[in-house]
């Protein structure tokens, strides 16, 4: 009889283990958090700019400097608080190229933030037709593109040769 006892203490002991080994194996198995590919933004401005030796000077915005909240908004109707940096490149001289490029905080977000650069693109094209017809055709090739994280707005007459930076910069996770 104590044989049988030590047997059945043995199968509690047994099925508590295994209990305990199944409920951290699920607790493993959990939704993680996805951060997406780190990419360093300053970087990535000097070798999407650098791309298209085409691109007239340029101006350069971007987080972290004074009123950098206040100069997104005016770019883009995006709430600042979902976005975990940026920079936006346009020309000095007032010509349609751009290059915007946006670090979101959430990947969920990225169908908000592309439809707003194509917002942008829209009005940007309605400004130039009025201002600078001849520039229109380069705003109408825009790229406006998401890897990851991140999403980019890309105006500039050697577009692709932009694009193919921020894809190797950004994608790749």
């Amino acid at each position: 009889m104590g044989k049988m006892r030590k047997m059945r203490k043995m199968r509690r002991i047994m099925a508590g283990v295994l209990s305990l080994v199944l409920v951290l194996c699920m607790m493993g198995c959990g939704k993680t958090e996805e951060t997406g590919k780190q990419v360093d933004l300053q970087t990535l401005q000097e070798k999407m700019l650098g791309a298209d030796t085409t691109l007239p000077e340029m101006k350069v915005i971007k987080s972290g400097e004074e009123q950098d909240e206040l100069n997104f908004t005016t770019l883009t109707d995006i709430e600042y608080e979902r976005v975990a940096a940026y920079f936006y490149a346009c020309s000095k001289k007032g010509s349609a190229e751009e290059i915007f490029v946006i670090q979101m905080k959430d990947k969920s977000d990225a169908a908000d933030f592309l439809s707003s650069l194509n917002e942008r693109v829209e009005k940007r094209i309605g400004t130039l037709q009025q201002y600078s017809p001849e520039q229109v055709e380069m705003a109408e090739n825009a790229v406006v593109v998401r890897e990851g994280n991140y999403v980019a707005l890309i105006i500039s007459e050697k577009c692709g040769l932009v694009q193919q930076v921020f894809k190797e910069m950004c994608g790749g996770e």
